[in-house]
């Protein structure tokens, strides 16, 4: 076996014009393999990340009847226990209360139903980047009396900063609720919806508001990404007691999860055909090593050689060619993407237009998990082996005469 082995190998560096296109071959197979997966699940990635963290979060712990009928009756007392046991778990990074319900938002002639929305402004903007999108005055502090409302909200209102917005609503267990607000900020929503209804308060100004004391109808908890959520909910429900559960935000936004589902078997469509067309790609560069060696083949069984040993010896060629070469595209892969991954590709003016509409960023972005570019190095390696079959197949059907002539 360590003769064939050294046989195999020596044999590769005779030629090593033809064994440099042979791995080149593998390589920039791996490396286009890899880079269309890597930009596909990055702009999933960006999707998935902008859609939570301009509401939902990645999970939310809430009272079991809320997310079926999203009433202040259906909110829970979020202890500093529970918050605190949440925050100890492995990859959360912030966990946050919110209250949410609806009021009447009203200036002295209009009136429209708005989304209020009660929060930590602190951890808030922590999760949303939201005073970001202040386009006047400033965003909510600790314990501020005053709103921050959308833009086309305030102006549907025809309010501004400094002006009082009147919102009359039902607070907790039937109480009537109403207040005025001074606005202290107006905001550019990406959610064009929201942008339209959402009015912020601090979330000790919400329950006083609601006379919903010590409540909240959700605690928002973020991690480092949306793969680490399935074990977050998990670890999370084993803390929490029989009338609250957890959601991730595949729960909650289920149409966003199929619409990603559809969009990627459509990418795993394309990529079949691309691995396909890299197969033929690397069938023809074997084909061109097996023809150009058909001599060689013949002198070697003409001098005693048994098949079999010969192709051996051209299996572990074949083997040593796809090592390589897989080895090398995984290296140039990971340092390829990883450059775009820092350096995302922006989009032409009508494509960031439309993206930014949606609330994206106008980018395309690139993904580095790892499991992306094992399993293309894998596919291409597997492709390799496989095509490995034609020269044994060839060598089986060697005549010492012809061989010797071409």
């Amino acid at each position: 076996m360590n003769t064939n082995l050294k046989l195999a190998w020596r044999n590769l560096w005779r030629n090593r014009r033809r064994t440099i296109i042979a791995i080149s071959s593998i390589v920039f197979s791996v490396l286009l393999a890899s880079w269309m997966r890597s930009m596909q699940e990055g702009s999933y990635d960006s999707m998935i990340e902008n859609s939570v963290k301009f509401y939902s979060g990645y999970l939310q712990v809430q009272d079991t009847a809320f997310w079926d009928e999203r009433t202040l009756d259906n909110s829970f007392e979020a202890t500093s226990e529970l918050k605190q046991n949440i925050e100890k778990i492995e990859d959360v990074t912030l966990v946050s209360n919110r209250i949410e319900s609806f009021a009447l938002a009203a200036n002295h002639f209009k009136s429209k139903p708005a989304l209020i929305m009660g929060i930590e402004p602190e951890a808030e903007d922590q999760i949303t980047n939201i005073s970001k999108k202040i386009k006047k005055g400033e965003f909510l502090k600790n314990g501020d009396k005053g709103a921050v409302l959308g833009e086309g909200l305030a102006n549907y209102l025809q309010l501004n900063v400094g002006d009082t917005l009147v919102m009359i609503s039902q607070g907790y267990h039937g109480i009537s609720a109403s207040g005025l607000f001074p606005i202290i900020g107006i905001i550019t929503h990406p959610n064009a919806e929201f942008d339209k209804r959402l009015v912020y308060l601090d979330i000790e100004t919400a329950r006083d508001f609601y006379s919903a004391y010590d409540l909240s109808t959700s605690l928002v908890v973020m991690t480092g990404d949306h793969y680490q959520v399935k074990h977050l909910k998990r670890a999370i429900a084993k803390l929490l007691p029989e009338s609250n559960r957890v959601m991730t935000w595949v729960d909650m936004q289920p149409e966003l999860q199929q619409m990603i589902e559809s969009d990627r078997g459509g990418g795993l469509i394309m990529l079949g055909i691309l691995y396909m067309i890299i197969a033929f790609g690397m069938f023809s560069v074997v084909i061109m090593m097996v023809k150009e060696r058909s001599r060689e083949f013949g002198v070697v069984h003409a001098v005693g050689m048994q098949k079999h040993k010969l192709s051996i010896i051209m299996f572990f060629e074949t083997i040593f060619i796809g090592l390589i070469g897989c080895t090398i595209g995984l290296a140039i892969s990971y340092m390829f993407c990883y450059y775009f991954y820092l350096n995302p590709i922006p989009l032409s003016e009508e494509m960031a237009q439309a993206t930014e509409q949606y609330g994206m960023e106008p980018y395309m972005f690139f993904s580095l998990k790892s499991s992306l570019f094992y399993s293309q190095m894998i596919l291409v390696f597997i492709i390799s082996v496989f095509i490995s079959i034609f020269p044994i197949y060839n060598i089986s059907r060697l005549k010492i005469t012809k061989a010797m002539r071409s």
